[in-house]
């Protein structure tokens, strides 16, 4: 089972993209395949791996069996299952010097809010409520 998801993950991460096989189903670059006039089918590769996987019992697209999967992890790891992240709280001084901060970002131009948001660590619409506030 080892072998079989090291083997997955190393599919998926050499191919970028689909990968094109012939009405055989054998595997062939598509410039090759054009340069000589061979039809090929494009192929997601994460298709391939999914199939792969289910066959061998793991049934990654279905939502139960990955929490099952995880809470059986969590288990056997005695980590938790649920997620346990507390929401943060801000004073309102934590909140001014954030928003002076994106005075100051805002007017080189070379952010977005929600980027600027997404490096702070809040949320985009919590930062659009500041800004409002």
């Amino acid at each position: 089972m080892r072998e079989l998801i090291k083997e997955a993950i190393a599919d998926l991460k050499k191919n970028d993209g689909f990968i094109y096989v012939t009405s055989e189903g054998k595997r062939v670059d598509l410039h090759e395949a054009a340069a000589r006039g061979i039809a090929v089918t494009p192929v997601n590769p994460k298709d391939d791996v999914i199939k792969k996987l289910e066959n061998a019992g793991l049934h990654l697209t279905d939502g139960r069996f990955l929490n099952d999967l995880n809470e059986l992890i969590a288990l056997i790891t005695g980590q938790s299952s649920a997620k346990t992240s507390k929401r943060r709280t801000f004073s309102d001084q934590e909140k001014s010097k954030i928003l002076e901060e994106w005075k100051k970002v805002e007017a080189t131009g070379k952010k977005t809010k929600a980027a600027f948001a997404r490096e702070i660590g809040i949320g985009y619409q919590t930062f659009i409520n500041w800004l409002r506030g």
